[in-house]
């Protein structure tokens, strides 16, 4: 077994489950002390098999998970989803949050009868430009029967349709990452602190990493800024967006208005004017006046309305319900 992947995993796992050195030390049902953990998780020493298996044990996990051997996720996609920001030691540390997570939910759902399997019948042509991005938005709306108005809920609605989603502190520039498991398990993972998103950014964030685990790509272009239109488009289809403002063609938009708008869909002020542009609903000159004479004065938005709706992570909380009933039946 790989000594630095053990100590990183050892770590990730007791971190996630909140647990100090000395309270799993506690946990484990072999005699261990907290000085003896903190070796394993700087890497100095290697536990024996028997308390291998008990560590495991005490943390929920099995042992494959240290030996990186219990799940595949593609890290190449990792890198590509966080726009190539992570050192090797992060994707290290995130590959293990990930497959921690992963198992544990999957075994949740198979114990829960739970299962939901990704419907990957949905075919979409390969993005080149922003219109690319545009169909292929309209296309996921469709065939996940969104109709063309606000979306409730992003991160519930993409837990509905199967996609396995986590929280994690992200290092910095880093607002959400995705990937697949066993080539069969689409994967987000989200910085969802208050404190680094709000529930615009967070929104936009999920709709973006949607557009990475859906779409695909041909050499050479843009991938982070087709993402960003496909997931403009996702929250608010560009028709819609035509029809809100009036019309295709616009010399000037307003700023209570793109405050209403903000309030029913979820999407930012700087990401509406971005669509705006896109569609050439406004000219370039005066997306840049709304960017250089407004936004950038006012980067969190603050005071420009705000989307009531909170966006949360509901099925793991449900599944646990569950197994709590199950087990005091038991």
């Amino acid at each position: 077994m790989n000594r630095t992947l053990f100590a990183c995993r050892l770590k990730a796992a007791r971190t996630i489950r909140r647990m100090s050195l000395e309270q799993l030390a506690q946990l484990v049902q072999q005699p261990v002390t907290k000085q003896s953990l903190s070796r394993y998780e700087s890497g100095i020493m290697m536990p024996k098999p028997a308390l291998l298996a008990a560590i495991a044990q005490a943390l929920d996990i099995s042992c494959a998970y240290f030996e990186g051997k219990n799940l595949h996720l593609d890290t190449t996609m990792l890198r590509t989803s966080s726009g190539a920001k992570l050192t090797d030691p992060d994707l290290d540390n995130i590959t293990s949050i990930l497959s921690y997570h992963t198992e544990r939910f999957l075994n949740k759902e198979l114990k829960t009868n739970m299962q939901e399997h990704f419907d990957t019948s949905l075919q979409l042509p390969a993005v080149n430009q922003f219109s690319d991005a545009m169909k292929a938005a309209h296309k996921v709306r469709k065939f996940w029967h969104c109709g063309d108005g606000p979306i409730a809920s992003v991160l519930r609605l993409c837990e509905r349709r199967g996609i396995k989603i986590f929280e994690s502190e992200l290092p910095d520039h880093v607002f959400g990452l995705s990937t697949w498991a066993d080539r069969c398990h689409p994967l987000m993972l989200l910085d969802m602190r208050p404190s680094k998103t709000t529930v615009e950014r967070l929104r936009f964030t999920a709709a973006h990493e949607l557009g990475h685990l859906l779409l695909t790509f041909p050499e050479g272009v843009q991938i982070e800024k087709l993402c960003n239109q496909f997931a403009s488009c996702f929250l608010l289809p560009g028709q819609t967006l035509i029809e809100e403002l009036g019309g295709s063609s616009r010399d000037e938009i307003y700023l209570e208005e793109l405050i209403d708008l903000r309030e029913l869909y979820g999407v930012s002020i700087a990401a509406l004017v971005h669509e705006a542009h896109d569609l050439h609903i406004i000219s370039r000159q005066h997306y840049d006046w709304w960017f250089d004479t407004v936004i950038k004065h006012n980067l969190l938005e603050e005071g420009w309305g705000h989307y009531a709706f909170p966006e949360t992570l509901g099925k793991e909380k449900r599944m646990n319900a569950r197994l709590q009933h199950l087990l005091h039946e038991s």
